[in-house]
């Protein structure tokens, strides 16, 4: 309902004033809804309710593939008891394993243990000696921070120089967010890469093998690796393929022949207890995932999931700032070109409908795209946009009654002075002014009642619409309803049968109770077809009505017009179902531009004559080609057929070859209408007993 109606206009010149005056407020509402909620979304706290809304959507997302091309080698409880050596290992252990992951094919070794602290100088001396043999290991460094009111201090904390000469270096370069989650890294510091794009380095060198990838992580500009970039975590912890470090060791007798051939080996903490008092964390982290699975992740699986990323050129992606200006205004836009024509009840459920709509589609691009739509940003802005509407509808209504007050008082500032003027002229003639004033009053009485009426008319003319909408609905139930109760009575019926057969009514008292209870079971299926062709005609008069006074006030839009076939034939499931067989020979269309819920209505009739169009069980084909610039719609059955003389006449008004009471003739010649509004062409061939063939030809672009 536009915003000023349903006050009783002043004079007949303001009406069109009245019903285009939404349109500015309508993109005021949207403007404001949209900006207010980029404002809203710089605040922290809302910042951190979106990033829970990232983590809803990886959560409904599900668990994707693990990544094939990665092992971790955890240094876990299993391995404490196996090893039987208390933490921290000694460093040829660590060399041992180093060999023996080269021997087994790693491609790269990846080790996420800092070395920073000198050990025993044969152990350390074992490692490097291990780390020059292989050539394939890369190590990490750590960042320590600290946070001062005068200053940030940051300290990196390399390996130890003996390491740093054979083996290369980087750091992992997550960041923790307010609420404890890692959802960001960063790929590459103004000082060292990072310890993923170092090991991608390594991985993809010499390699003929993954020349795709390597072409995918070019795309990567120096600007993206150097800012904070959302990880595509592909599940919940231990979604990589992980084997204990024990196993590793001795894997030609614990694992299968080449487990580690060609393949990026990720040696790292995965404890559930900690073993350090001096590392709090244990070295694990929050991911979008543990707020269901109630764990963390070990920090190696983080580091295993942002080199699958690079790998597979496939992180998470997020708006720009203009592209989330553009994507808030045009939900805004949208929800406020609807909002607007609502009363606040039924704006209200829409709004709900949109917001789950909005969702919806930002999961389905999320789990096809891995793009990050702003989904709580967008559920702000449709609550913004209907407070706007409440707020816009109530200043209206204040206005237009301060109107109508002054209004009043003018009139009768004006009447009473005429009448004093009156008086005052002339006293003598007060009896015959007495008299004009009786006619006024009575000629001023008619007139009311003439614009009451007019009034009435018009309020009928304006509800035709809805009442056919509201007719619709419980006409629905009633008849669906009448199915039910006849289904019971003739439950009931066989029931009485059973029993007159079996002898249950032997007796005369019985058996004339039995024919009396016939008798109205008889009546009983009389009066429920009686309903039943009586809500059919309410609903025939009512879908006329509704066609009648269809709308498409959303304008134009490049429509699919598969979906609408598809929308159209399960609303037509029951006429079709364990009758018709569908045969869909659809093709590559294109979408075209027109207005969907007209083109669906011209579905709906072809497919429904189809379907009346044959008698017991049959077929209907439907295909669909581009030719050019035009799609055709080819709708086949193989039912009765119409004959040749009345062909010339199918797209006349109210002719129509079904029996009297069983449609209107309007069906046909709407659509053709609509197709030819489009610019489009309507053919119907048919034979006697062979079938019909409706095509329908439409241009792709609505000129």
């Amino acid at each position: 309902m536009a915003y000023g109606s349903g006050f009783p206009a002043r004079q007949s010149k303001a009406l069109p004033k009245l019903q285009t005056s939404w349109r500015l407020p309508t993109a005021i509402v949207a403007i404001i809804a949209a900006g207010m909620t980029l404002l809203l979304g710089k605040l922290a706290f809302f910042s951190l309710i979106e990033l829970k809304g990232l983590d809803l959507l990886f959560t409904l997302r599900g668990t994707l593939p693990p990544p094939h091309q990665i092992v971790i080698v955890a240094i876990d409880e299993t391995s404490m008891a196996e090893i039987k050596h208390q933490w921290p290992w000694p460093r040829s252990l660590h060399a041992q394993l180093i060999r023996q992951l080269h021997k087994a094919g790693a491609k790269v070794i990846g080790i996420d243990i800092l070395f920073a602290e000198p050990s025993e100088p044969t152990e350390d001396q074992a490692l490097t000696d291990a780390l020059r043999e292989t050539g394939n290991s890369i190590l990490v460094s750590a960042l320590a921070v600290e946070n001062d009111p005068l200053y940030r201090y940051t300290l990196r904390i390399d390996p130890l120089p003996a390491f740093r000469d054979v083996a290369a270096v980087g750091n992992p370069l997550i960041r923790i967010d307010a609420d404890g989650i890692v959802r960001r890294t960063r790929i590459l510091a103004p000082d060292m890469p990072s310890f993923a794009l170092q090991i991608v380095r390594h991985y993809l060198k010499d390699s003929a093998t993954t020349q795709k990838t390597a072409l995918e992580l070019q795309r990567f500009s120096r600007k993206f690796l150097l800012q904070d970039v959302l990880i595509n975590y592909p599940g919940p912890p231990k979604t990589v393929k992980t084997i204990s470090y024990y196993q590793a060791l001795d894997y030609e007798r614990l694992l299968p022949p080449g487990f580690f051939t060609g393949k990026i080996v990720l040696i790292g903490r995965a404890l559930e207890a900690i073993p350090e008092p001096q590392r709090l964390s244990g070295d694990t982290f929050l991911t979008p995932f543990s707020w269901k699975m109630q764990e963390p992740a070990a920090g190696v699986e983080i580091q295993a999931n942002i080199i699958s990323n690079l790998l597979e050129g496939h992180f998470v992606n997020e708006l720009s700032g203009a592209s989330q200006w553009i994507l808030l205004l045009s939900l805004s836009s949208a929800a406020s070109l609807i909002l607007v024509r609502f009363r606040p009840l039924t704006g209200f459920i829409t709004m709900l409908a949109l917001a789950g709509l909005s969702f919806a589609a930002a999961l389905l691009v999320f789990t096809q795209t891995s793009v990050w739509l702003p989904v709580i940003s967008g559920i702000l802005a449709l609550i913004l946009v209907y407070g706007g509407h409440l707020l816009v509808r109530i200043h209206r209504a204040e206005q237009e009654r301060r109107r109508l007050l002054e209004d009043i008082n003018l009139d009768l500032e004006s009447k009473i002075a005429e009448r004093t003027q009156e008086l005052s002229l002339t006293h003598q003639e007060l009896s015959q002014r007495h008299q004009q004033l009786e006619t006024a009053y009575q000629e001023l009485t008619r007139t009311q009642e003439q614009l009451i009426q007019s009034e009435k008319m018009a309020s009928i003319g304006l509800l035709v619409a809805g009442v056919a909408h509201e007719l619709n609905n419980p006409t629905s139930y009633v008849h669906s309803n009448l199915e039910f109760i006849e289904e019971y009575a003739e439950n009931l019926a066989s029931i009485v049968k059973v029993c007159t057969e079996s002898g249950n009514f032997a007796d005369q008292q019985n058996q004339s109770n039995a024919a009396h209870v016939e008798t109205l079971l008889q009546t009983l299926r009389e009066l429920i077809g009686s309903c039943k062709e009586g809500t059919e005609r309410i609903k025939k008069i009512v879908l006329d009505l509704r066609v009648f006074s269809r709308t498409d006030d959303l304008g134009l839009m490049a429509t699919d017009l598969h979906e609408g076939l598809e929308s159209t034939l399960n609303l037509l499931a029951k006429e079709y179902r364990d009758r018709i067989v569908i045969h869909r020979e659809y093709g590559d269309l294109p979408r075209v531009e027109c207005y969907p819920g007209q083109i669906n209505q011209v579905f709906m009739n072809a497919l429904q004559n189809a379907a009346q169009a044959i008698p017991n069980r049959g077929e209907i084909w439907i295909k669909t080609i581009v030719d050019g610039g035009r799609v055709n719609i080819s709708i086949r059955d193989n039912g009765v057929g119409i004959a040749e003389s009345n062909l010339a006449r199918i797209f006349d008004p109210f002719f129509t070859t079904k029996p009297v009471g069983s449609g209107t003739g309007l069906g046909l010649s709407i659509s053709y209408g609509i197709i030819e509004r489009h610019g489009g062409k309507m053919q119907v061939h048919s034979k006697v007993n062979e079938g019909t063939t409706l095509t329908i030809e439409l241009p792709v672009r609505h000129s």
